[in-house]
């Protein structure tokens, strides 16, 4: 979360403004902070509202590791410490909406933890989403209010790839785990795409997903690096080859184990399009 920040702050903001004319350092990195911290108390009230399901999947943290009550006082802190950054940063920016879109990112975890991501689909939506808006919002503030520059042009359309790269790489990260934890949300009646897809149409769409990320990567290799061949060399041995690995496993799929591969695969590819980013630093 914090590389692919100060990537994108190094790789297209800073190139395209000059570090005079952005963010700067110690309110860039509260920024992080907030978000780090928000999705901390996100990742921790999950926890505590799936304790039944993580058991069945034998997944316990919260209950376990740490107390119930430990958790949602931990939660609590985290989500309320990276509003309150949130709001110190818009107010000393003189730009109120920073601290107003904080506050509404840890409502909705709280809510997709609640009931949310019981809904088909939804909760896989959510987080997507709210993925797609971590990489993009922080840069967004530096390059849209500068969008009549010239040189605003490559960064915006940098930062919309790697948006849309972290949107359906996430979705499919998301999906992998409710393939790995169908039995128990059939226990719980949780609906998920495997227990009322069923698996076969659930790996389909897991398959089309990585198929047009794939589509995505060569277009945008060959458009913006066709003549370095360093950069096609590396989308093509650490996201390309990968994407079409992930395929062939995910068709072969069958155990619990399969589906933790496939999961560690995936974030080796969401590693990979984050290093990419090194590309595009001059």
């Amino acid at each position: 979360m914090v590389l692919i920040q100060y990537l994108l702050r190094y790789s297209i903001l800073v190139p395209a403004y000059g570090k005079e004319n952005v963010l700067g350092d110690l309110y860039f990195a509260l920024l992080v902070l907030s978000m780090i911290l928000i999705a901390a108390g996100g990742y921790v009230i999950n926890d505590y509202f799936d304790i039944q399901t993580d058991t069945a999947n034998k997944n316990v943290i919260v209950g376990r590791s740490i107390k119930r009550r430990v958790a949602l006082i931990l939660h609590v802190i985290l989500s309320l410490s990276g509003v309150i950054i949130g709001f110190f940063v818009a107010y000393k920016l003189d730009y109120i909406v920073l601290g107003a879109i904080m506050s509404v990112a840890s409502y909705i975890l709280w809510e997709y933890s609640l009931r949310l991501k019981r809904k088909l689909f939804v909760g896989n939506f959510i987080v997507a989403i709210l993925t797609l808006l971590f990489v993009f919002s922080l840069s967004s503030f530096e390059i849209l209010p500068k969008l009549h520059l010239q040189e605003s042009k490559s960064p915006l359309v940098v930062l919309c790839i790697y948006a849309a790269f972290a949107f359906i790489s996430s979705l499919m990260n998301e999906i992998i785990k409710d393939l790995r934890t169908v039995e128990g949300d059939q226990r719980f009646k949780i609906r998920t795409l495997p227990s009322v897809w069923g698996i076969p149409k659930t790996k389909e769409f897991v398959k089309w997903l990585s198929i047009l990320t794939a589509f995505m990567v060569i277009s945008i290799s060959i458009y913006i690096f066709k003549s370095e061949l360093v950069a096609l060399a590396y989308a093509l041995t650490l996201l390309i080859g990968p994407l079409f690995l992930l395929n062939i496993w995910i068709y072969k799929a069958k155990e619990n184990m399969d589906y933790e591969r496939i999961s560690k695969l995936i974030k080796f590819i969401i590693f990979a399009g984050i290093i990419s980013l090194f590309f595009f630093i001059e």
